[in-house]
């Protein structure tokens, strides 16, 4: 089986390999740190980390983390350096000891790491050659520098970065995902607080949502903006650059498949750079089916699925992409396919030309029978109940970290509440490639609730693994930045976006649509309320019903391969 970029699958590191690097000469590896400051007087705290002095200059590799610049640095660090790199690590603006406001998702953080890229180029020990690499937030950090376009910026790997606001973290159109919820009680301090002395089922049982905040006791403006702006408007589209990714600047784009909480932020930053960037060209898109954190630290199984040849050394995969640009290797990256994805319905890596395109949509239509149905059928209806205080959603320990909800969803599927459709078993295989959709006709006889929806593989012993998700809060359906609140009783077209998939439904397998109004506790319960979720407190139990037939064709869109 092809494996992206040449690197071997492997569930470990190769330590044998990797300790003949680190032991070569170890002792003359040198590590400090320094104070570097940013055009408006704010000292950033960072840690550099040397090769031999006989090895430099050398380039460098920048990553700017909320975390503590020296938290799981480690192997990391010395991977880097035995590479012949220097990494440079930064605090944030406001944390650990970087001076000035903590305040998260804010185009601040591009603009110092603009002024760490452009420090570290100026170095005597560096090339002048500069990268820059992070997971998640750290992600958005370096999506963000690369927005600034410093001079000395040759290249980017950024793992599941944030940055589609709104329509991904904090809310998903117009859901808020109770995770950001647990990562302020990690970040709510300048140094990362890692103590678990919040209780966290308590803390995401509270009501209303604001009242979380009280406990959790968060340091500058970033918890209370993300309570009063829980719609996309200018606030947050001003953090966005949808359109105007005009960044000259090489990119490895990695994400996962599993990854609950970036999947979509991964694809919009991708997809954006192929759409503006002059750049776009060289830009590569790998997609295993890895967890949020399994992205950078790669597995080959996520909650006991298996997935035979998925992990990788992604470590070596961004430094081979590094040593192309920002040390000139002819190392065959330029011949590298632009799109490598794994196929976890077929269990193996495969190319693609491109992400999107030579695909056609295959519409399925939600039947009043519980069918996923090649035409609409009679009119009917589907009803289910939905009480806030007895919520549906996927089991998981709250406490253990990271949260990683299962894929098999017949825990789901067995809740009071919990609808759902299947197709008949295929003839032949069929590749879902896309963005998929649901155009969901239904009423609620409350002024707004939640869809949340999932698309499953269903096996012939009749398993059902989640494929893909999504979710809207039904006032949020018509404007994202304008909701409305519905009108009781009112049959009303929906648009549910479902997260990308690339998904191989094998010959006897079926496909299957999950559809609850709730999915807590990964996201906060809507109470049956219009109005800003932020100070809500009392739950309305809603009855909720999906409509059929030809007059309201609730389908499911589907991109499929041809």
């Amino acid at each position: 089986m092809r494996t992206p970029f040449g690197i071997e699958p492997t569930g470990r590191r190769r330590r044998d390999q990797l300790d003949a690097l680190l032991h070569q000469d170890p002792s003359q590896a040198r590590a400090f740190e320094v104070g570097i400051a940013t055009a408006d007087g704010i000292e950033l705290a960072a840690s550099v980390h040397l090769p031999p002095e006989a090895e430099l200059p050398v380039p460098a590799i920048v990553r700017g983390t909320p975390y503590n610049k020296d938290w799981a640095v480690g192997d990391e660090a010395a991977e880097r350096v035995a590479a012949g790199y220097a990494l440079v690590t930064f605090d944030c603006r406001g944390r650990g000891k970087s001076e000035g406001v903590w305040h998260p998702f804010t185009l601040t953080d591009g603009d110092d790491g603009a002024a760490v890229v452009e420090w570290a180029a100026a170095q005597e020990w560096c090339s002048g050659a500069v990268g820059v690499e992070g997971l998640s937030y750290d992600g958005w950090v370096a999506m963000a520098t690369v927005s600034r376009q410093p001079p000395h910026l040759k290249a980017a790997v950024p793992f599941s970065p944030a940055g589609r606001w709104q329509q991904e973290i904090p809310y998903m159109h117009g859901c808020l995902q109770t995770n950001l919820v647990w990562w302020w009680t990690l970040v709510r301090r300048r140094i990362m607080d890692e103590s678990q002395t919040i209780d966290v089922r308590s803390l995401l049982e509270m009501l209303p949502v604001s009242a979380m905040g009280e406990v959790v006791d968060a340091g500058g403006p970033g918890w209370r903006e993300m309570m009063e702006h829980d719609t996309l408007d200018d606030l947050w589209r001003a953090r966005r650059w949808d359109g105007e990714y005009d960044f000259d600047v090489p990119c490895l784009h990695v994400t996962g498949w599993n990854d609950r909480e970036d999947l979509t932020g991964a694809f919009h930053h991708y997809e954006q750079m192929m759409s503006t960037s002059p750049a776009r060209d060289r830009q590569w898109l790998l997609v295993g089916p890895w967890s949020h954190t399994s992205t950078l630290w790669s597995t080959d199984e996520y909650d006991g699925i298996e997935a035979p040849g998925s992990a990788l050394d992604t470590q070596a995969v961004m430094l081979r992409f590094f040593d192309r640009f920002l040390k000139g290797a002819e190392n065959g990256v330029d011949e590298e396919p632009r799109v490598q994805l794994y196929d976890p319905g077929d269990a193996a890596w495969k190319v693609r030309q491109r992400w999107q395109g030579d695909t056609s949509e295959r519409r399925v239509f939600l039947a009043a029978d519980g069918r996923l149905a090649d035409s609409p059928g009679p009119a009917g209806e589907t009803s289910y109940r939905y009480d806030p205080m007895a919520p549906n959603g996927q089991r998981f320990d709250v406490v253990e970290m990271p949260w990683e909800p299962p894929l098999d969803l017949a825990e789901l599927e067995a809740q009071p509440g919990v609808v759902s459709w299947t197709g008949e078993a295929l003839s032949a295989d069929l590749t879902v490639r896309g963005w998929g959709a649901l155009e969901l006709w239904a009423t609620s006889d409350c002024e707004d609730t939640d869809w949340h929806l999932k698309l499953a593989d269903v096996d012939p012993g009749g398993r059902a693994l989640l494929v893909a998700w999504g979710c809207l809060r039904a006032s949020h359906g018509a404007d994202p930045d304008d909701p409305r609140p519905l009108v009781p009783g009112e049959a009303t077209r929906f648009s549910i976006e479902l997260t990308p998939a690339f998904h191989s439904f094998k010959a006897g397998h079926r496909l299957r649509l999950v559809l609850a109004s709730s999915e807590f506790p990964w996201f906060a319960r809507n109470l049956n309320s219009f109005g800003p979720i932020a100070d809500q407190a009392e739950p309305r139990i809603a009855s909720n019903t999906v409509l059929h037939g030809n007059l309201h064709p609730s389908s499911l869109r589907l991109s499929v391969e041809t």
